[in-house]
């Protein structure tokens, strides 16, 4: 980790645990080298950072580029690793940074899903996590943050504030050798919400 980036994790892990009693389940599933991708469920505002918080290396993460027009702000998160993404159409700049990256050796957090959800159940993901993990070879750790969306009650213990790892998965270990690239990283990206979902349940039933 570089300097800041290392100071910020450990204060914003401090801040966590002390305030909000955070908890990270399966963190050595997350390579500590090597690239990799992070997909994660996404419920908050709030996932990006407390969802890296959990990660023990540095991590890149995809960001609507709606929270890059106010400079100050965008600076920061830019600061922390944001790689501006154009939902509306097809970003191929974004996805051609997020694959460069990868080939660095580097960590990329993703939200599958694309968008927040405003209910906290899981949503139809769009295929971009597949589509990456494919064109960088890279496995992809699916993880699942809850309470990000409920603060205040975690914050008086009356929800808890977690974020769970599952082993990886990669492209390989799910494809058949006929299939299209479309279908390799639509069932590669489904394999990974699955994961999630079972992250999910775990958290309910624990």
């Amino acid at each position: 980790m570089r300097p800041h980036y290392r100071l910020s994790w450990l204060l914003l892990n401090f801040l966590e645990k002390s305030m909000f009693g955070f908890k990270v389940l399966g963190a050595d599933r997350v390579p500590k080298s090597g690239a990799v991708i992070i997909a994660s469920n996404h419920i908050s505002y709030a996932d990006p950072p407390v969802v890296g918080s959990a990660v023990p290396r540095e991590v890149y993460f995809l960001a609507k580029e709606e929270l890059f027009a106010n400079k100050a702000f965008g600076w920061l998160i830019s600061r922390y690793n944001a790689i501006a993404l154009r939902r509306a159409v097809g970003d191929i700049g974004a996805v051609r940074k997020a694959v460069e990256l990868l080939k660095q050796g580097r960590a990329v957090l993703m939200f599958p899903e694309g968008t927040r959800s405003l209910s906290g159940k899981l949503l139809k993901p769009k295929p971009g996590v597949g589509l990456i993990a494919c064109l960088a070879g890279v496995p992809v750790v699916p993880a699942y943050v809850v309470g990000t969306n409920k603060l205040g009650k975690v914050f008086w213990r009356k929800a808890k504030l977690q974020v769970r790892f599952a082993e990886p998965v990669t492209a390989e270990a799910v494809h058949s050798p006929d299939e299209t690239d479309h279908e390799r990283y639509r069932k590669l990206t489904d394999e990974v919400m699955r994961r999630i979902a079972d992250l999910a349940q775990a958290a309910v039933t624990e």
